[in-house]
């Protein structure tokens, strides 16, 4: 029964101390290790700077000249005022049916067609 419990403590070994462990038998090759890794991790940081300074960086000076982020602003209401300026057409036009339908016009309503047909650019048939 305690051999059993030594072999399972021996498999218990943290990570770490495995690492401590190889590193004191082979110091050599732990030090190609870590520096291995150290000099991947510059080459990865250098990459991504590289990559950030031609890609990133020309985007924003792009999108930065076509005001992007003075539309961005602007941009969510324009669905809104294209709707109320929809909206307001079809008032417009309901408007113009009912002066059609009328037998005579006061100067005051042949004015407010003549607006309302030149405010919507709405031919005149």
């Amino acid at each position: 029964m305690k051999q059993h419990q030594e072999s399972t403590g021996e498999e218990k070994i943290s990570l770490w101390n495995r690492v401590e462990f190889f590193a004191e038998r082979q110091p050599k090759k732990a030090f190609y290790i870590m520096f291995g890794m150290i000099f991947l991790s510059v080459l990865i940081s250098i990459g991504n700077l590289i990559y950030v300074q031609k890609v990133s960086v020309p985007e924003y000076e792009k999108l930065k000249k076509e005001n992007v982020l003075k539309n961005a602003t602007t941009s969510l209401g324009v669905p809104i005022r294209e709707t109320e300026n929809i909206m307001d057409m079809r008032d417009a036009l309901k408007e113009l049916e009912y002066y059609r339908g009328k037998a005579s016009l006061s100067p005051s309503d042949s004015v407010r067609i003549k607006y309302l047909l030149d405010k919507y650019q709405i031919n005149k048939r």
